[in-house]
Formats: C-alpha cells, sequence, structure tokens
C-alpha cells in the first residue's frame, strides 16, 4: 500500500499535487510509518503500481432475503441509510422518512442543514423528550423508534418515557465494556430485551435487517449463506415472545415470520360468513373476567366490614390487623361483615372510549370501526360484545387478521346476548362505552355490573341502573395491572375454524 501511494505521488507534476489516500484505521499508522522512508530524497524508486489480474471462473451471486439479514457487516438498516445519504439508492427506494430521519451522514455543515426530527430549530419543543443526535447513534435511535412503532401496532403497549434514551445508553455502556465505539446488532437487541421485552427486542432485530430494495425474483442465482458459514464467533440470544412458549433465536437462528407468496393472498380467506376467535385468547379472555368479578366481591365485602371493640360477641371473627394496631389499648377488634346485596355478573372493560357519531362530518375514520357480538361456543364461555380496530386491516397469516380492543363486554351464561350493536333498545348511548354498558345493564343476570374504564360513567346511567334493580361498580383501569392489560388487548380473528389447527404458527405476540 506504501508503495503503491509513494508511486503516486512521484508520478505528480504539479509542485503542490496532493494525493487524498482512504484507508482503515487499522493500516493508517503503518502506512504513514513506511511512507517516510519511500519519499525521502535519495530513496530508491518505489515498486511500480500492480494491474488487477482478471480472474476466470468467478460466478456473482444474489444474496437472499435470510442471508442478509444475517451475514452483512453492517444492519441492512444503516447500509440502506448510507446508499440514501450518497444517493446511490435505487429508483424503487422507500421514502427516506420511512427508514429514519438520520440519512446524511457525511455533509458538513457547508450545506442547508435537513429538517428533520433530530435537528430540530431552537427553541425546542419542551415536552419532546427525544435527544438530538445524528451519525449511528441517530440511526439506531431510528431503528428503536421504529420498532416502537411497530411494537404499538402490534400490542396496543407504547414504552415508558425515555426507555429508548435509557436503552441505548445501556448499549453503548455495554459496547465499550467489550471494547468497541458503538454498540453492534446483537449488543442493541440486549438492551431492547433488558429494558422493555422479548417481543419489543424482535421488532428491533427485524427493523434493523430489512433491506429495503431485496429483490423477490432477482436476475441472478441466489445464495443462502448463514453466520457459521463465514467464521465460529456467533452469538445467539433464546427468544421467548410473549404468549407464545416455543423458543426464538435472534441473531444467527431467528425464524423470519411468514409472508404471502403473492398479495393479497391471506386476505382470500375471508369470506366474512364464518370468522371466529382464537380459543387461548378466549380462555386467558374469561380467566381475567373471572379475576374481576372475584376482586369486586372482595372490595365490596371489604367496603360493607366494620370494626369495633369487642364487648359480648366475636361476630365475624377477631380483627387482629386492627386489634395489634391499637394493642397499647389493652382492647381486641371483631369484624361486623354486613350482607352485599347481589354478585358481580357482566364485565365491562374499556381501554378508549369513541363517540357512536362523529360529531364533526369531516373528522377522520374511526380508529374502532369493528362492531361484534359473538356467542359462547361451550359452558366455560360466556357471550361478548366488543368494539376493535379493523382485523382484516392487518393480517398476520392465511385467514388470521390482528385487531386491538377499544372495549368488550363479558356475560354469563352463553347463549343470551344477541345483536348488541343492532339492537335500537341501546339508541340513546352517546359513545361505544355507553352502549356495552347498556347492554351489559340489560343482559346480566346478576345485580352488580362491573365497569372497568378510565373514567366513571355519566350520572344517568348510574339512574338507569337504578331503575332496572342493578348496581353499577366503578373500577379505575389505573388500578389494575397494565402488563395483563397489554396482553389483553390484542386479539386475533380468523376466518374459520380450521384456522385454528395451524393459527399457533402465525399467533406469535
Amino acid at each position: 500500500m506504501a508503495g503503491s501511494v509513494a508511486a503516486l505521488a512521484l508520478r505528480q507534476n504539479l509542485p503542490d499535487a496532493a494525493v487524498l489516500v482512504v484507508c482503515g484505521l487499522h493500516h493508517a499508522r503503518g502506512l504513514v510509518a513506511r511512507l517516510g522512508p519511500l519519499l525521502a530524497e535519495g530513496a530508491a524508486p518505489p515498486a511500480p503500481l500492480r494491474r488487477l489480474t482478471r480472474r476466470e471462473g468467478h460466478v456473482l451471486w444474489h444474496l437472499s432475503e435470510q442471508s442478509s439479514a444475517e451475514v452483512l457487516g453492517e444492519p441492512a438498516f444503516i447500509q440502506a441509510a448510507y446508499e440514501r445519504s450518497r444517493g446511490s439508492a435505487p429508483p424503487s427506494a422507500l421514502s427516506p422518512a420511512s427508514a429514519g430521519a438520520v440519512l446524511d451522514l457525511f455533509t458538513r455543515a457547508r450545506q442547508a442543514p435537513i429538517q428533520d426530527p433530530f435537528r430540530t430549530p431552537s427553541p425546542p419543543d419542551p415536552h419532546d423528550e427525544r435527544p438530538r443526535v445524528t451519525g449511528r447513534t441517530g440511526l439506531l435511535l431510528a431503528i428503536c423508534q421504529q420498532a416502537r412503532t411497530r411494537y404499538r401496532e402490534r400490542t396496543g403497549g407504547d414504552l415508558r418515557p425515555g426507555a429508548i434514551l435509557r436503552l441505548l445508553r445501556y448499549a453503548h455502556a455495554y459496547a465499550l465494556e467489550e471494547g468497541a465505539i458503538a454498540p453492534d446488532l446483537y449488543q442493541l437487541v440486549v438492551a431492547a430485551r433488558g429494558f422493555v421485552d422479548d417481543t419489543y427486542a424482535q421488532e428491533v432485530w427485524e427493523v434493523a435487517t430489512a433491506y429495503p430494495w431485496q429483490a423477490v425474483r432477482p436476475d441472478l442465482p441466489p445464495l443462502d449463506l448463514s453466520l457459521r458459514d463465514l467464521h465460529d464467533r456467533v452469538r445467539t440470544i433464546h427468544f421467548h415472545p410473549k404468549l407464545m412458549q416455543r423458543r426464538r433465536r435472534l441473531m444467527k437462528i431467528v425464524r423470519p415470520r411468514e409472508k404471502e407468496r403473492r398479495k393479497g393472498e391471506w386476505a382470500e380467506r375471508f369470506t366474512g360468513d364464518s370468522i371466529c376467535s382464537y380459543p387461548p385468547e378466549d380462555l386467558a379472555l374469561e380467566h381475567y373476567g373471572a379475576f374481576l368479578r372475584k376482586r369486586t366481591e372482595r372490595v365490596l365485602s371489604d367496603a360493607h366490614t366494620q370494626v369495633a371493640p369487642f364487648s359480648t360477641s366475636l361476630f365475624d371473627g377477631v380483627n387482629v390487623r386492627e386489634t395489634v394496631r391499637n394493642w397499647h389499648q389493652g382492647k381486641i377488634y371483631v369484624r361486623i361483615e354486613q350482607l352485599v346485596r347481589g354478585k358481580p355478573g357482566a364485565v365491562v372493560v374499556i381501554f378508549d372510549d369513541e363517540p357512536l357519531v362523529p360529531e364533526d362530518d369531516d373528522e377522520a375514520e374511526p380508529k374502532f370501526s369493528w362492531h361484534m357480538t359473538w356467542q359462547g361456543e361451550h359452558e366455560d364461555e360466556g357471550d361478548m360484545a366488543l368494539y376493535a380496530s379493523d382485523p382484516f386491516a392487518q393480517l398476520v397469516g392465511p385467514g388470521i387478521g390482528r385487531a386491538l380492543y377499544g372495549g368488550f363486554l363479558l356475560n354469563r351464561p352463553p347463549g343470551q346476548m344477541f345483536g348488541v350493536w343492532e339492537d335500537p333498545h341501546f339508541g340513546e348511548a352517546r359513545t361505544k362505552a355507553e352502549v356495552l354498558l347498556r347492554a351489559a345493564l340489560d343482559y346480566s343476570a346478576e345485580r352488580l355490573v362491573v365497569y372497568v374504564a378510565a373514567a366513571p360513567p355519566r350520572p344517568a346511567l348510574r339512574q338507569l341502573a337504578q331503575r332496572m334493580d342493578k348496581k353499577i361498580v366503578y373500577v379505575p383501569l389505573g388500578q389494575l395491572s397494565p402488563v395483563a392489560l397489554k396482553r389483553l388487548r390484542v386479539f386475533h380473528v380468523l376466518s374459520d375454524r380450521n384456522v385454528r389447527a395451524v393459527a399457533h404458527r402465525y399467533i406469535r405476540d
């Protein structure tokens, strides 16, 4: 290398001519040390430049999609950003914003700055917690943000404020601990799994390894390479997405989601005549409804229990906590439980309310446009009414659609509830949550109706419940576990019962 550079330098005719040398940092110091003697006065002329020799028998291959996710020196996301930054992206490239806002890695300040989320002019938004970063760290941030969007669409949950910033700080600390300047994909995925969960880590992996210009039918013969075909220094992660007990692996042994062979193939399974639910999700929903009923009974029992000093009767037993608390008085306290009239019956859970009729004609399409009433298929499963996002808009398998609950109603016994959304008796409801609550008051066989939502129902609905000899027991949504609610909110709709046999292959999170 030093001889080639010296030969080029000696061939320059102009006195102020310069030779630009671009090399790796590993070779820079040795190259400078060897150039000095070669360019000194009286030194022997360097060896002539070697010409490249054309070699025969070489074949050009097309790297397959699965292989490009494993064997590329840099993640495909970063390589795509590099191609866009130097203006060599193919005409079919996605828009720059779709692959992150940080695109120009090498442009100096002499050019007009690009307006993007990471270069916002001052003063910045005080509520925006995103760091203003560019370069490789900005690309890692863009990967995490796109993965957060996919994670929200697939699970209905969101990351805690500042989680991505702490995730990147940990990934950089991890890289420094292993002697690197910036984190690689393995370290980034490990940080994503630790700060969020395995489902988000898989989204980070898929965003980082998706090359936007991968040809489906390449002109060249495809080549399948694995990381172990190149070297043995391979690190793996045992991956466990939520709601799935089978093992998944990252880096080398990631099994990608199956895709359509042609556009619209999965949608052809939906005819609308025999759609059904996914039994494991039905079972989880019924168990959570039973939990809410027992919790309501316990809360009402505690609310109707009095504590009094012992005089002539123990009533319903000694209240140990109150007795110890007032031990200095030398008194024993007993519990006096009052009878709670009725038991919890129907359960209504509202994640996000929405008006039945948009207030403005120009308002965008409703978020939860899909309404359904399902009857239980057996005695262990009750009836259900729900409103949710359109499951046919996000297909995850042949005849398998994913959606998010806006709210749902559980009622038992099965076979009692029909056509909730078509019933004119509930026409006075203002919102979709009120439709479900009115249906719960009408169909519940028990006196108590459990209503879980972020805000309590209107006084008019409480008065309606009194006229029907029912009582609404309001449970704030914030009192329940957000992890359990996030798991319940995602559900799947199948085109027919035959799909249930293969649904577990496509429903991963």
